[in-house]
């Protein structure tokens, strides 16, 4: 009997210490889970450098604007737009200039700026880019490469040290197929060599390493006018923004920056046209009912203030991305789409501070 009880009891000691077993393991296990869920995500792959509010809008420019003609009907700008490339800078002179108080230049981009022949001509070498225009008005120049050149900011502040300055931005990617296919239209000197790859996918698969481990090396100097030693990199890293303007702020305070988002023109240009005639401090006639959509493109139309009946719509070529015969030209794979991310992510983190909200393409970093 007394062996039995001793059986029983052994029995029910190794029950309970399999129970107590099965508890902490469960334990483990929560916190292992919990721990996991917990822990940061993957580091950045790249530090860039600190954002410094502090220098914003504090560096003297050493350039000299030769004022060597006259203002008459043709007046300096007050305000240029600087891109970024392919994400609706264009765009958004276009519709702003249904507003008479808004003139911009007769060719769709100026390129006058960073080149530095044009810039010792003066001002008689930039009036025969810029509209005329009233004291009243806004004299507007924009040219989309101007974000990534490192002689402009210094060169418009020489102009005006009061320049308001218009910033248009876009998810990264989407940019980089825009500017890969646009590239590919035009005789710029990199032309020829993109057209070589197969699509967009094989370009990726090249350049993306190799961009990447030049930063690493060089560091973001390795960014600084990129069209001059390695301009094909320029199709990626026309899309790191914060290092652009990161430079752009150091001429210029952040209340002279309008920043606008390129999905919004595309999808909501009334809203980008209130915020930009409000920082222009002009009259608000480009309002909601004003646009349309046209359904042959599936972009937005404006109907003009002064006479409701005349319509403008974008140039078709606005839609390049769109409008291939071969789609898959411009697709990527999964893993190159999540590589890309990885990439610019570093970079977009850094405009929750520059830009001071979120944008479309980056609304969980801030």
């Amino acid at each position: 009997m007394d062996m039995l009880r001793l059986r029983r009891i052994i029995l029910v000691l190794l029950f309970l210490g399999s129970v107590i077993l099965v508890f902490k393991n469960e334990q483990a296990y929560r916190q292992f889970e919990l721990s996991f869920l917990d822990s940061p995500e993957t580091p950045d792959w790249f530090t860039p450098v600190p954002i410094d509010k502090s220098l914003w809008g504090k560096q003297e420019t050493t350039e000299i604007f030769k004022m060597n003609a006259e203002e008459d009907d043709i007046r300096l700008p007050n305000a240029i737009g600087v891109g970024a490339k392919k994400c609706g800078t264009i765009a958004f002179a276009y519709f702003l200039s249904l507003n008479p108080d808004f003139r911009r230049t007769g060719y769709t981009e100026g390129h006058w700026l960073y080149k530095d022949s044009q810039w010792k001509g003066g001002f008689q070498s930039y009036k025969r880019k810029l509209p005329t225009s009233e004291s009243s008005q806004i004299s507007y120049e924009g040219t989309p490469r101007y974000l990534v050149e490192a002689n402009v900011p210094a060169r418009a502040k020489a102009i005006s040290e009061d320049m308001k300055i218009v910033v248009t931005l876009c998810d990264p990617i989407k940019r980089l197929r825009s500017d890969f296919i646009h590239t590919t239209l035009t005789t710029e000197p990199h032309a020829q060599e993109i057209k070589r790859f197969a699509n967009i996918s094989s370009f990726v698969d090249a350049w993306l390493p190799k961009v990447k481990n030049n930063i690493i090396e060089n560091g973001e100097e390795y960014l600084t006018d990129i069209y001059y030693h390695d301009i094909t990199a320029s199709i990626i890293t026309n899309s790191i923004y914060s290092h652009y303007l990161n430079h752009w702020l150091k001429f210029f305070p952040r209340e002279q920056i309008l920043f606008l988002d390129g999905e919004e023109t595309l999808k909501e240009p009334y809203k980008t046209m209130e915020k930009a005639q409000d920082f222009l401090n002009i009259d608000n006639v480009l309002r909601k009912e004003h646009f349309f959509v046209n359904e042959e493109t599936g972009y937005y139309c404006a109907k003009r203030p002064e006479n409701m009946k005349k319509t403008f719509c974008l140039p078709k070529s606005k839609g390049r991305t769109g409008n291939l015969a071969d789609p898959s030209y411009l697709e990527l794979r999964e893993d190159q789409v999540k590589a890309l991310e990885e990439f610019f992510r570093p970079f977009n983190r850094q405009l929750c501070d520059i830009v001071g909200h979120s944008m479309s393409f980056y609304t969980d970093y801030c």
